[in-house]
């Protein structure tokens, strides 16, 4: 059986038509990237023109670090994990501004050291991870040890 002729047009035209249309779908998800792009560069920009500002008031006052120290232990108690050790180090320049340094050792399975980790932000202060290990314990490796140093705004 012969194909008819128009079959022969039709079929290249059916893959450009298919390979078109990829290169516009393509084509709008680059476009959408690029403005979320955009959007996130200004919401830096605004940022950065508030840092001076946010840097200079410090949030969090040396009577208040014991409150913050209580915060750390309760997250840690709730996430399932022992507290080794908490070492609050004195106020030190950073980048122009003074924080305190806080080293915690703590000890505890994975998923909690992991919920450790992401609670961290939502205590409502400002802390900055500066180091951290992570260390099995044990032969079987089943529970973590982290040694976590945090940095605190101070006044």
């Amino acid at each position: 059986m012969k194909l008819p002729p128009w079959l022969w047009y039709l079929l290249p035209l059916a893959v450009l038509l298919w390979s078109a249309s990829g290169v516009l779908s393509a084509y709008g998800r680059y476009q959408k990237a690029r403005l979320q792009v955009q959007a996130l560069e200004r919401e830096v920009e605004a940022l950065t023109r508030n840092l001076p500002q946010a840097l200079g008031e410090a949030p969090v006052p040396l009577e208040a670090l014991p409150l913050l120290y209580e915060a750390l232990f309760r997250l840690a108690e709730e996430k399932g994990l022992q507290v080794q050790s908490l070492d609050p180090g004195e106020a030190a320049p950073t980048g122009g501004v003074r924080a305190w340094r806080v080293r915690l050792l703590l000890e505890g399975p994975y998923a909690g050291v992991l919920g450790y980790l992401e609670g961290l932000p939502g205590l409502g202060k400002p802390l900055w991870v500066e180091a951290y290990t992570l260390e099995p314990v044990g032969e079987r490796g089943e529970r973590l040890a982290l040694d976590l140093v945090l940095r605190v705004l101070a006044p």
